[in-house]
Parts: C-alpha cells; sequence; structure tokens
C-alpha cells in the first residue's frame, strides 16, 4: 500500500465516483482534492506514508493540531477532516479500508457564525438597474445578480447555466443542482426581458448563459468580484458572496410568509433541516423588533 500508485488509486476511485456518480460541480471536486492531498502531504512528511489508508487515528489528531499551529480557522479544519471522513466512507464502503481513523476525535469548537444578509430595500434598489453599465457587460451583471437574488441558485448553478435553461414560454429557468438533481424555478417577465436583451448583445456563441468579457465560461473568482463589487456598493456589508445572496433570497422570502417546505425546493435543499437555518435568522431578527415592546418590559419575550 506504499507505492505512489496503488497510494492514489483509492483517492482517484474516490473523485471519480464524486464525479461521475454523485455529479459534483468543478468547485467541489477542486476542494476535495486539495483537502485530502493536504492532508496526503502531512501524512507523508510527518509520517512517511503516502496513502489515506492505514493510518491511525493519532496521525488525525497530530494533523489538526498542526493546522491550529498554522493558523487555520476552525471552521476549516472542520471541513477538512469532514473531507477525509467522506472520502473514508466511501473507502470503507468499497473494502479499501474496514476501519475509521476519525472517530472519536475532538475538533476545534466552532463558533456560532452570524450569517449576513443583504437589506431587501438595498437589493431592490440595486436591480432597478441604474447602477450598471450599458455596456453588453453591465446586461451581463445585472442579469446575474437579478437571477442570483431573484432564485437564489448556487455559484455553481448560476455558472453552468445555458441559453436552453431559460424557458420564456414557461417563465422559469431549469437549473442542475448539487446530485444531479433538477428543478425548476419561476422567473418574472422582466427577468425575461433582461435576458433576452442580454443575449441578443452577447458576443460569442458559448452555451452558457452568462460568459465573462472575453466570451468565456464563468469562474468563481470572477462572481465573487462582480457580486462583491455591487454589493459592497449598495450596502453597509464590507464583502459580500454569491452565497450571501442566496441567504437574503430565502431570509426575505420566509420574512414574507413563504411556506418554509417551498422555500426548500427553491433552494434545492435535499432536507428540511438545512432550511430550517433560515428561521433561526428570521426568529433572531423577530425577537430584535420586538425590542422596546410595553410587553418586553414585563419578561414575555
Amino acid at each position: 500500500m506504499s507505492s505512489s500508485s496503488t497510494a492514489q488509486s483509492p483517492l482517484l476511485a474516490f473523485l471519480h465516483f464524486l464525479e461521475k456518480e454523485k455529479r459534483g460541480s468543478v468547485h467541489t471536486l477542486r476542494c476535495y482534492r486539495s483537502d485530502l492531498n493536504q492532508f496526503q502531504r502531512f501524512l507523508a512528511d510527518q509520517y512517511e506514508h503516502d496513502s489515506l489508508i492505514g493510518i491511525e487515528g493519532e496521525w488525525v489528531r497530530a494533523w489538526i493540531v498542526n493546522m491550529m499551529k498554522e493558523g487555520r480557522s476552525p471552521r476549516t479544519i472542520h471541513r477538512k477532516v469532514s473531507a477525509f471522513r467522506t472520502f473514508n466512507r466511501f473507502a470503507r464502503r468499497m473494502s479499501y479500508t474496514d476501519r475509521d481513523p476519525s472517530n472519536g476525535v475532538s475538533l476545534p469548537k466552532l463558533e456560532k457564525r452570524v450569517r449576513e444578509v443583504v437589506p431587501e430595500r438595498n437589493m431592490i434598489s440595486l436591480l432597478d438597474g441604474s447602477v450598471f453599465p450599458s455596456s453588453w457587460s453591465g446586461l451581463r451583471d445585472r442579469l446575474m445578480m437579478t437571477l442570483l437574488y431573484e432564485t437564489g441558485v448556487r455559484q455553481d448553478e448560476l455558472i453552468t447555466l445555458r441559453h436552453a435553461d431559460v424557458n420564456v414560454s414557461r417563465k422559469n429557468i431549469k437549473v442542475s443542482g448539487k446530485g444531479g438533481k433538477d428543478r425548476y424555478i419561476p422567473i418574472s417577465d422582466d427577468t425575461i426581458d433582461q435576458a433576452e436583451v442580454y443575449m441578443r448583445s452577447r458576443p460569442g456563441d458559448s452555451e452558457r448563459l452568462l460568459v465573462t468579457d472575453g466570451g468565456r465560461e464563468l469562474y468563481p473568482a470572477f462572481v465573487y468580484r462582480r457580486v462583491n463589487h455591487y454589493i459592497t456598493e449598495a450596502s453597509s456589508l464590507s464583502k459580500c458572496s454569491a452565497h450571501v445572496i442566496r441567504h437574503s433570497f430565502a431570509t426575505h422570502l420566509l420574512n414574507r410568509g413563504a411556506d418554509i417546505n417551498a422555500v426548500k425546493e427553491l433552494l434545492g435543499h435535499s432536507s428540511l433541516n438545512a432550511t430550517q437555518h433560515y428561521t433561526h435568522v428570521t426568529t433572531s431578527r423577530m425577537k430584535d423588533a420586538h425590542k422596546g415592546s410595553p410587553l418586553d418590559t414585563r419578561g414575555i419575550f
């Protein structure tokens, strides 16, 4: 199990499984590959062991301690260990190993993260369109921001949208979500008009709906830069990603009384547990809104 080719085979099989069977996004595959390769390099440097198979629990603990010494955040450490645990489940299912060396390993405590939300009025004001350039790239940026907020799609889902996914007659878009599951999300007449105007002026012949200034497929850093530029201009947030807009989309829907099961379907969540996170956000804000109420002084809230 120590030869390089043998050692690599379970990892390569796992990445192939993620890509072909789980239909993981390019971003997901890149993250798993990076995290697992980093652990594998640590094992080679510290224990002269070049495989993710046949390792000891104390080695996993040493890896965690090493990451803490390097100043990695608790959230990053949790993500990396989770990547290994996902790999290990696959390895056990494929009989590469019969044990989990991460079982019982303690992880650094996660601080409760307050998820930022762009205020609804700021999003509506931004999407009115006056801040976007009149060029075709401005049309693209406005359409990109509109789709993110109107549909709540993930960044990877936005990047892989095609012309053919916009159904003008049915007024929806087809979104290819995690695990290869498609969902159809309604879009407004205004968004359809935006898409049609943009597509008529867009250069190149890519099948992708949204492209870079050079006519190529979007990539995560490009989306982040455009989103961050517009949101930091339109709100008090110091930085903003597509994921923040997704959170804002869900939170605003729930604030308006939308059914949580409908929001779950729109977001493409496989479990209601993931969607229920947004109820904590809205409940917290409801409590804040009640502060100062005459009833609050009586200790009811």
